[in-house]
């Protein structure tokens, strides 16, 4: 079928005006049927930078595999180490364990004049070029056996027995050492159990089996559940908590992982649920009354005892689909907008500490007025859709652009926040989708949860390793202090000292 001319039309239409009408009715239904496919492409090309989806969902192909693109603006500076940046090169120790002398073999003559070297007599330091060889010794576990003296009473007979140290328990059993170091590198590595069971064979001559090494894990996980619990009470007293959740599996079923956490400290839960039902188990935030920062989900609204900030990463990748993939133009100017309010309360907190002061309500109003300027453009180019036709069921489909442009809409206060009150509303959730995200490689790496008790003990154990890495705290010392006193590192680690 050729495409018919202008001319051939209009003839059409004055012979038969039927047929016209049919030809544009089918038409018509045609370009309904043509948005649907290129609203279902345009879907398809979403990926993690332009929507919250996570890079593992990402396809392998041309068309949807990203290009790397970071939301942050370019600094300038060269990749590597800065200027002032301190070295960790390798260095000579002033007191080596062990030092092996070298010296000239028996009658060696000089390689120029052929005469013999002299041989050594008493020679100091400065006579030596000294190289030092920094290795590991032969790794192999000891054993330490107890003996308590046995005796009777001489009086009426009655047996006793000397005292064992504290925590030794039994006939035979594995030290604190054996134990932090299955703890490290079962949860902070993340080795799966059978692979630790051959580590522990092949490094330490120490063969533990599979069930002995989740044995030490939850004995573990039942300890540092204490040591959360100052923690916990931590969290609920700070000025801005982080929240975040993302999906696992547990019996095979899926489950939720909770995460809320500071800069400090972190705490996560693992849940049949993902809202408030999940929440109000995981005991923290029907406590809270300070600032919460999340990615909209609504079950935090039901909190209304803290005050909400919106992760406005998240708005980006939003943003940047509608821009890149659907052209419309509002989207990059509001991205721009954003970067330039977050620039603006960036240099705000870089002034000096008696010369800062707050954004200036003129220039407030300013960014506020392209803000909503910016929403009423996007709302021409959004029109609401037509309503169902009468009797039949469900809401209408409102599409991605326009629940976006509600959102920041409604909630433009916390969105703004950042730029308002510079140094108290963060501008984005980062800090807790960096908390989150161990669970995934835990999960490509180690497998799912077959068991509730094991899945709490991996959390607690997670949550005290998370917050002793954010102060910078060596994770194997910090995990033999929790096998030696839960508490007392608890307290110490909630108070970030």
């Amino acid at each position: 079928m050729q495409r018919p001319t202008r001319e051939e039309l209009i003839a059409l239409a004055k012979v038969d005006p039927e047929a016209v009408a049919d030809l544009v009715l089918m038409l018509w239904d045609r370009v309904g049927k043509l948005e649907k496919l290129e609203t279902r492409l345009a879907e398809l090309e979403r990926n993690s930078r332009s929507s919250s989806k996570p890079p593992s969902t990402d396809k392998a192909n041309f068309t949807n595999r990203p290009k790397p693109k970071s939301l942050r603006k370019k600094t300038g500076r060269k990749p590597g180490g800065q200027d002032g940046h301190p070295g960790s090169t390798l260095e000579k120790v002033a007191h080596p364990d062990h030092i092996e002398h070298h010296d000239f073999a028996p009658g060696q003559a000089c390689c120029d004049c052929g005469c013999a070297l002299p041989e050594a007599t008493a020679i100091g330091p400065s006579d030596y070029e000294i190289r030092q060889v920094h290795d590991f010794p032969p790794i192999r576990i000891e054993v330490t056996e107890h003996r308590a003296r046995k005796c009777a009473c001489p009086g009426c007979g009655k047996k006793h027995l000397a005292p064992f140290p504290e925590g030794i328990d039994a006939p035979a059993q594995y030290g604190p050492n054996v134990q932090a170091t299955a703890l490290y590198l079962g949860s902070y590595q993340f080795i799966p159990y059978q692979r630790l069971s051959e580590a522990f064979a092949e490094l330490f001559d120490c063969p533990l089996s599979q069930g002995t090494l989740a044995n030490l894990v939850k004995k573990g996980g039942e300890k540092a559940a204490l040591a959360m619990v100052p923690i916990r009470e931590a969290l609920v007293q700070s000025p801005v908590l982080h929240a975040d959740e993302t999906g696992c599996t547990l019996h095979g079923k899926r489950h939720w992982l909770h995460v809320l956490c500071t800069d400090r400290l972190t705490c996560y839960h693992i849940d049949a649920k993902r809202g408030c039902e999940a929440m109000e188990r995981m005991g923290l935030l029907p406590l809270y009354k300070n600032l919460l920062i999340h990615d909209c989900l609504g079950a935090y609204f039901t909190f209304t005892d803290c005050r909400h900030g919106l992760c406005n990463a998240h708005h980006q990748r939003e943003l940047t689909y509608l821009f890149e993939q659907l052209d419309q133009d509002w989207a990059g100017e509001m991205i721009e907008l954003f970067l330039e309010a977050k620039d603006l309360a960036e240099r705000e907190l870089a002034r000096e500490e008696g010369s800062r002061r707050v954004i200036g309500e003129g220039r407030i109003n300013k960014i506020l007025g392209r803000y909503f300027d910016i929403i009423r453009r996007g709302y021409d180019v959004n029109p609401e859709p037509p309503p169902k036709p009468k009797g039949q069921k469900g809401r209408v489909a409102r599409g991605k652009s326009l629940n976006l442009l509600d959102r920041l809409g409604k909630h433009w206060e916390k969105i703004l926040g950042y730029f308002h009150y510079p140094g108290l509303y963060p501008y984005d959730n980062n800090q807790a989708e960096r908390d989150v995200r161990p669970m995934k490689v835990r999960e490509k790496i180690s497998g799912t949860f077959r068991s509730e008790e094991h899945a709490k003990s991996f959390c607690d154990t997670r949550g005290i390793i998370s917050t002793a890495r954010k102060q910078k705290r060596p994770i194997l010392e910090t995990l033999r202090c929790l096998l030696a006193a839960p508490a007392a590192l608890g307290r110490s680690l909630a108070q970030g000292s």
